[in-house]
């Protein structure tokens, strides 16, 4: 029996590479165990990006378990996990600053009792008094020193009073505890290199405080044989430094960045947008009974979902988790409802549509109102109190393949009323358009939609809110082929193709000009009528593969490694489907 859901947890140690992220992190790892301490790391990535599963696999590779001594006398490093929200959870700003110095220098005394039991008494001594003096003081004396354009020691140094005397004095104390406890590593045989603090989920807690954090780290915790790996987002340490330098303007972007840079020596981001998300989401949906075998070795399928996902939840794993245990509980409903199997279109087109509601809540709140979203007319955007758009945007709309319908521009309009719906319009009116492709010609389009829209809605959340908006430089859409030969370039595994792929592109530019338009998406390239005789009008799909590229067009899939294997029976075949779906003829 399938299982009905899949956990959101972060990737189990040693667990395998669902996402593609395997080489990522193997470098990653290279370098810390071969970089000069002390030195601070920040995995950086939104909510859901899987920076907790990337410092669980660094920890599993160079961290001793305390479990296997043969095993633990090859790993490098000592390893100390730190929660910051748990150690947050109902406590004051100084309560919760002063349980994280206590909580580390527990975890390091844990270790030296472990492994050095009749000398841990002696070495750890002078670190449990100093310890006391400065829970006594509160946590704040040890930021009362931060200065960000000055060294942090030295101003400690020039303070005469008895509580920066103690936290000199305790950051010795610790630095002399761990340089004791890996000579005596040494000395039974083991070249233990340092220690690795893991510092999870600083991105949950008060920004305020998650700066708070990182400056005690900085002031008490770098020490010699020390590394320091962070979870966060860069955007949470924005926030967090507003009360201290004001909102973040051109003029004042420097004073952060500097913040940033003085205390985190390398920054690592999470590589989402090179996510591998079919296998991650394939495997996924057939571990909760969405799809069969059947339809999991069926190429061109999968590749409708992947498409789908990446037009709209995206590379996010914590949002491909939800999508699939959204699509888990509307399969169970549907399967109590009606025990007929679904047919494989119905299953694509509800995926889409969940994939909608998920994304784009406002425009699913929109196919909920008026599901033949085909028929939209101007009525329809009256009825909906849409903004009205100018003369002359219409007029560039129409010459654009994604917004030249009436219906399209209704739906162009739906995105003006929000920032991120705005900058995502080209995305959803792709995922439209591929979605009525999929409804078979022979069926009322606009009672199938409704049919399926009616299981999706119980899952529904409308809010309105604006979703978060995408950062500055990211970009949405490729416009022209050279911004779209420069995200070719940032994935290793097409860039040897970049030439077939333009090749191909210039060809079918001037063999059909002025009869077709070009859609430059990050998954693929396509290649459409710009007069069409029917709601079809894509010719060709040039989906991107590990590779080599595929060519799907007139119902054949034909992998193509080389410019030898675009030939001339391919190039008739495809113009026969030009032919076919377009009003002027080649």
């Amino acid at each position: 029996m399938s299982n009905s859901n899949i956990i959101d947890n972060p990737r189990k140690a040693g667990a395998p590479d669902l996402l593609g992220v395997d080489d990522y992190m193997h470098a990653l790892i290279q370098f810390i165990d071969n970089c000069n301490m002390p030195t601070t790391i920040a995995i950086q990535g939104e909510w859901g990006s899987g920076k907790t599963s990337m410092l669980n696999q660094i920890k599993h590779q160079l961290c001793e378990t305390g479990l296997d001594e043969t095993l633990d006398a090859q790993l490098p490093y000592y390893g100390i996990w730190l929660n910051t929200w748990q150690y947050s959870l109902m406590k004051t700003r100084s309560e919760c600053l002063m349980s994280i110095i206590s909580g580390l220098t527990n975890e390091i005394s844990k270790i030296i009792k472990r492994k050095h039991e009749s000398q841990a008494k002696a070495i750890l001594g002078r670190v449990s008094g100093l310890l006391g003096k400065i829970a006594k003081a509160g946590a704040k004396v040890a930021l009362s020193h931060i200065d960000v354009e000055g060294e942090i020691v030295d101003t400690i140094l020039e303070k005469e009073s008895q509580e920066a005397a103690d936290l000199l004095n305790f950051k010795n104390a610790l630095q002399e505890a761990i340089q004791k406890c890996l000579e005596l590593d040494k000395k039974k045989g083991n070249n233990n290199r340092g220690f690795i603090f893991f510092i999870d989920d600083l991105d949950r807690i008060d920004p305020p405080v998650a700066v708070e954090i990182l400056e005690l780290i900085k002031n008490i915790f770098e020490v010699e044989n020390c590394i320091f790996i962070l979870a966060i987002d860069y955007e949470v340490v924005v926030k967090g430094l507003v009360p201290k330098f004001g909102t973040l303007t051109d003029k004042n972007e420097r004073e952060f960045r500097s913040f940033f840079d003085k205390i985190i020596q390398l920054p690592f981001s999470m590589p989402v947008a090179m996510y591998d998300v079919n296998l991650f989401l394939l495997d996924s949906l057939k571990h909760i009974g969405y799809i069969d075998q059947a339809f999991y070795e069926k190429e061109s399928s999968k590749d409708k979902l992947t498409d789908f996902a990446m037009l709209s939840v995206g590379t996010n794993p914590r949002s491909l988790k939800r999508l699939v245990n959204t699509l888990s509980l509307l399969n169970i409903i549907g399967d109590l409802k009606n025990n007929n199997k679904k047919e494989e279109y119905e299953l694509i087109v509800n995926f889409g549509l969940v994939c909608i509601q998920i994304a784009y809540p406002k425009v699913y709140q929109a196919l909920i109102e008026e599901p033949n979203y085909k028929s939209w007319n101007d009525k329809t955007a009256r009825k909906m109190q849409l903004p009205e758009i100018g003369e002359m945007q219409t007029l560039v709309l129409k010459d654009t393949t994604e917004f030249d319908e009436e219906w399209e521009t209704v739906l162009y309009r739906i995105c003006q009323k929000d920032p991120y719906l705005s900058s995502r319009a080209f995305q959803i009116s792709i995922l439209l358009n591929f979605i009525s492709e999929v409804i078979p010609s022979n069926l009322d389009f606009g009672e199938e939609i409704n049919k399926i829209l009616g299981l999706s809605a119980v899952t529904n959340v409308n809010l309105d809110a604006t979703p978060k908006q995408l950062k500055k430089g990211e970009k949405v859409r490729y416009e022209g082929w050279q911004g779209f030969e420069q995200m070719l370039k940032s994935n290793k595994s097409i860039v040897d193709f970049i030439p077939t792929i333009k090749e191909v592109h210039d060809y079918f530019e001037k063999e059909y000009k002025g009869l077709i338009q070009f859609n430059y998406t990050p998954n693929f390239l396509t290649v459409s009528c710009k007069y069409p005789n029917s709601r079809s009008r894509t010719i060709i799909f040039i989906r991107l593969k590990k590779n080599a590229v595929m060519f799907e067009y007139a119902g054949k899939n034909l992998l193509i490694n080389s410019l030898a294997e675009f030939t001339e029976s391919v190039k008739q075949e495809i113009k026969i489907r030009f032919n076919e779906l377009s009003e002027k003829k080649k």
